[in-house]
């Protein structure tokens, strides 16, 4: 009897559901991953099937640099790795990770950390550069890096494909599209929360210019009117509660305030209609008025 109780266990276990054997994403989101990490790309073919990573794994992926990825909103992870014909699929030639950020502004800002200065720009996505590693983009909430390992790997060509396949998606360049021209820039960034050591103020995207050799840094938080409206309150409260002096200054462009602030110096908080802008470092009257109205001039022509 043991035995034959023992053979049907065993029948039973190999009856497998083929979604498990086979690539057969589950739901809507997995499915769009493996269309944009097809089988082939070009003359590269995909070694096996994509990896995929989530809060609980990703560090067995970027181990030292998992929590970065996930305290800037990181939902999932897919990878997939690519080789050329007769090459040894062990040892990929390129090797493509989608990151799903969650939302544009948290793709966007692992794209300014990861990319930084330096990078080439180059049209794919919505911005992208290369590297001397190979070529990182964002489009809509995906941060998208492909490492290359051979020089002669057509990296752009790769990216404007899967920047294809992944189609339209809402814009990451609407709050960037927000920031005035109003000198060299520098330097931009993503803060996801605790901005400048405010608790209340996240999701919150800096631009860094040069201005007439003056070092200023122009602070954008966006969204609804009731959003905005709550914020700038939270900051009046929190200036109240810190005893820091600010006072209300009325300008051509509308009202703003002057925030007197021991640790920050001078800086200017000012008010819109979908977003909140920080002023500071090297502020002069001709530098505020010329920031000031570049801000009404985004303001008017919208988000992208």
């Amino acid at each position: 009897l043991l035995p034959v109780v023992g053979l049907a266990v065993y029948l039973e276990g190999q009856e497998y559901d083929p979604a498990l054997i086979q690539f057969a994403p589950s739901d809507a989101s997995v499915a769009a991953e493996a269309a944009f990490l097809p089988e082939k790309i070009g003359d590269f073919t995909r070694a096996g099937a994509l990896r995929r990573f989530t809060e609980e794994n990703l560090y067995e992926y970027v181990n030292g640099h998992a929590e970065y990825f996930i305290s800037a909103g990181f939902e999932g992870l897919a990878v997939g790795e690519y080789f050329l014909p007769g090459a040894d699929p062990s040892a990929p030639g390129v090797i493509v990770d989608i990151y799903d950020m969650g939302e544009g502004v948290h793709a966007f800002g692992v794209y300014a950390d990861e990319v930084g200065g330096a990078a080439v720009k180059v049209a794919v996505g919505e911005m992208g550069a290369k590297t001397p590693q190979g070529l990182s983009f964002v489009k809509g909430k995906y941060f998208i890096k492909i490492a290359a390992f051979e020089e002669s790997v057509p990296v752009e060509s790769m990216a404007a494909g899967i920047d294809e396949l992944i189609g339209s998606s809402p814009s990451t360049a609407g709050e960037v599209s927000r920031f005035p021209d109003a000198g060299e820039v520098k330097a931009t960034r993503f803060i996801k929360e605790s901005y400048r050591g405010m608790d209340f103020a996240g999701e919150v995207v800096e631009r860094t210019y040069d201005i007439d050799g003056k070092t200023v840094h122009l602070s954008l938080a966006g969204g609804d009117a009731a959003s905005m409206g709550a914020l700038v309150d939270s900051y009046l409260a929190f200036f109240e509660e810190s005893g820091v002096e600010y006072r209300t200054v009325e300008k051509e462009s509308g009202m703003l305030y002057r925030v007197i602030d021991p640790y920050e110096g001078d800086w200017y908080l000012v008010p819109g209609t979908d977003a909140v802008f920080g002023i500071y470092g090297e502020i002069d009257e001709g530098t505020l008025d010329r920031l000031l109205r570049g801000i009404v001039s985004t303001e008017e022509e919208g988000p992208e």
